[in-house]
């Protein structure tokens, strides 16, 4: 059997001593190689630039720019553990989606359990990742949904919906829902003929029929547009005249 690449993560935290116990954890992973590290929520950013992270631990606390800003502030952000010793930061880092949340000293006990769950996650989004590929020269994707592996064909589906862990695919026939990160559906659609227009919403441009205001109108379905993005939606449907 072909050994799986292993995943990669980033470690940001302005302690040192913190930095150096996520490292030591990640020794006895063997699903990650050791983690590239940043002690601001500034180097992250540049370090993200031009480098594919799967997994980042996130300091809450740091100078300048706190974890969960810096989060906030990313459009497709990796899978994230956040790391702190403040506990009342909890509630607000799970509706930030994150994949678990560990309070210093970190035992590697409760380590072993967080990055768990995140390898969970990883791989079933390489499953699907894998099992779509062969099909997309065939212009069809493979999702999993309810224990099943399922077939739609991308000339099917209307728009794609992001529900924190999933993603609502609408087709002219039915709703699937899957769990799987919308970042990655887009990543793995062709851009030629899907489009991102808003945080939480992926349009088959060859289904939208007319842009009202900050809304891309399907059939009867609407979905919203963002600000940002819609010049980039209108060039992408066509020339524009008039």
């Amino acid at each position: 059997m072909e050994a799986k690449t292993p995943y990669k993560c980033l470690i940001i935290d302005d302690e040192a001593l913190a930095r150096k116990l996520i490292q030591t954890h990640l020794v006895h992973i063997a699903e990650f190689e050791a983690g590239h590290e940043c002690s601001s929520a500034i180097e992250a950013s540049q370090y993200l630039r031009s480098n594919k992270v799967d997994l980042m631990f996130l300091d809450i606390q740091m100078q300048k720019l706190s974890g969960i800003d810096f989060l906030k502030s990313l459009q497709n952000p990796p899978k994230v553990i956040f790391t702190t010793a403040y506990s009342e930061f909890a509630l607000e880092g799970y509706d930030l989606n994150i994949v678990d949340y560990l309070l210093k000293p970190i035992t590697f006990e409760r380590f072993h359990k967080a990055v768990s769950k995140a390898i969970g996650h990883l791989n079933l989004e390489r499953e699907i990742k894998e099992s779509s590929s062969a099909h997309l020269e065939e212009k069809a994707i493979l999702i999993k949904s309810h224990h099943q592996l399922i077939k739609i064909d991308l000339a099917d589906i209307l728009f794609i919906e992001g529900l924190h862990k999933y993603v609502k695919i609408i087709t002219r026939d039915k709703t699937h829902v899957t769990l799987f990160a919308i970042s990655a559906i887009e990543n793995e659609f062709p851009a030629q003929l899907f489009y991102r227009c808003h945080r939480s919403f992926i349009v088959n441009l060859e289904k939208v029929e007319r842009i009202d205001g900050n809304e891309a109108i399907i059939g009867e379905y609407t979905i919203p547009v963002s600000k940002s993005n819609k010049s980039e939606l209108i060039a992408r449907l066509g020339k524009k005249l008039g």
